[in-house]
Parts: structure tokens; sequence; C-alpha cells
């Protein structure tokens, strides 16, 4: 649905009269789609400001953030670290951003080594009905959409005239305060707002290899279909060396371990994929 471009103004003219706000959401999800007993949580901040919003899990930059103190206190004192394996928590390692006026959205993440930022190219078209329910403090009204091979539905409220909402979910006359696919495999609730000094920083610290959807889902598809390639393949002095079989022999069992890792994770909250 087109926005009108009077509302547009409006709305970032309040946010530049007011402080930056956070809104948080909970964020309850189903890994697995062959055993949807067990159903995940997280906690997920959508940080907003005049010039754009970012959307991830607090629980993640929470842990990295006292994982990178932690770490830096032992380079300190000892001139070592030690990596302990319960430093990293959270689901949800990428990251979304939005830039406004023009609700540009990107998609961060990482593979293996390295850092991407993924520009979204689809358009989210709207279904607005007249059908209004009360969610927590907020009234609301319902929209509907098709997007990443799901059927989404959405409560969004005037109240708080901000055109965002969870993940790359946006443009709508008002901010989503429920999100959810029509299997209730992925269900974002807002749970409080507040007001905030500045966006949160960046998680990854490493510079991004800027690409397309299409670009990052082949490279998704090529490391699901070969998870320990990066490791049988060292990189030194510009000559990349390949490791033959036998010299690390647990690389079997690793792979298998990350493949069964990854036919877990099936119920993904974007199913299809960009030709």
């Amino acid at each position: 649905m087109k926005l009108i471009a009077f509302f547009s103004l409006f709305a970032l003219g309040i946010l530049a009269n007011a402080q930056n706000k956070r809104f948080s959401y909970e964020y309850k999800f189903i890994p697995d789609s062959t055993n949807i007993s067990e159903v995940k949580t997280e906690i997920m901040n959508l940080d907003v400001t005049e010039s754009g919003s970012k959307f991830y899990s607090y629980t993640v930059y929470n842990s990295d953030s006292l994982a990178k103190i932690d770490l830096e206190k032992q380079l300190a004192t000892t001139g070592m670290i030690n990596i302990k394996s319960d430093m990293q928590k959270g689901l949800v390692r990428y990251y979304v951003t939005k830039n406004y006026p023009k609700y540009e959205v990107f998609l961060h993440n990482r593979i293996l080594m390295d850092y991407y930022k993924v520009s979204e190219e689809r358009e989210l078209v709207w279904k607005v009905s007249s059908e209004k329910l009360k969610i927590g403090d907020w009234m609301t009204q319902k929209a509907e959409t098709h997007f990443g091979g799901r059927y989404w539905i959405a409560w969004f409220t005037t109240d708080i005239p901000i055109q965002d909402g969870p993940y790359k979910f946006h443009g709508l006359p008002g901010l989503i305060v429920k999100l959810e696919d029509q299997t209730k495999s992925h269900v974002f609730t807002l749970q409080g707002v507040k007001n905030i000094s500045a966006i949160s920083e960046n998680i990854f610290s490493s510079k991004e290899i800027v690409i397309n959807s299409k670009q990052y889902n082949k490279l998704v598809k090529d490391y699901e279909n070969d998870p320990t390639k990066g490791l049988k393949q060292m990189q030194m002095g510009g000559t990349v060396m390949i490791m033959k079989d036998g010299q690390n022999s647990h690389m079997k069992d690793q792979e298998e371990r990350i493949k069964a890792s990854i036919k877990k994770n099936n119920n993904r909250i974007e199913l299809n994929k960009i030709k």
C-alpha cells in the first residue's frame, strides 16, 4: 500500500521533536516444524531515531557486550584470552536496519568469518481492514500481507505514528504492536517503550560486504551444502591451502553436527528464496 507523503512528514516530525525510542518485543518462534512443542523466546529491541531504526536481539547484544568487556579485561591482566563456552548467548544473531524516510531495509548477518549487509528489494503490500483489537495499552487495527513465503497478520496503532515494526516489516500508518504468521510459528508482541539517548552500536564490528538478496541466498545455500568449507581452507600468505583427509579427524563429525543443526532449523522466518 502506498503511504501518503504528508503522513510520512508528520511522523518524522514527531520523531525529530522527541527523544529516541526503544520498543521492546517478545519474540516467540518454533525453529523446527517437526517439533512444534519446542517454542523459543527472545527479547528483541527496535531502536528508532530520526534517521532510521535498528531491530536486534537484546539477549545477543547484551551477551556480546559483556563478553567483549571480559575478553578485554583478560587481555589487559594476563596477556591472554580464554573464550568460555557460555559467553555467547541468544539465538537471533542477525539484525535489521531501516533508513528513513525511504525505508531502505538491510539484513545484517554473518556467514562463516564474513559479515554481510543484504539489501531488501521486495515491497510490502498491505491489506488494511477495519477490524480493531485492544492489545495491552494500545488500541490496534488489523493488516495482512504476504512476505517471505508466509502470510502475516499485523496489528498496528496510530497512537504511535511510526511506520515501523519488527524484522523487515514497515509501511503501516502506525507502529506494529503485534505481528504473527498464519501458522503462529513466529510471533512478535510489543512489551514496552522507553526513551534512549542513542541507537545501540553495531553488533558486528568488522567491515561488512554489501550484497543483494539473490547473492546472499546463494551464499547461504553454499554454506548449508558444505558448512565446514571455510575450516577446510586456510588462507596463508595469499595462498589457499586445502586440508587433506585425515589431517583433521574430527572435521567430518563437526560437519555432520552442523548439518544436523541446520536441518532442525527448518522453520525460518522466511521460507522462500529469492531466485
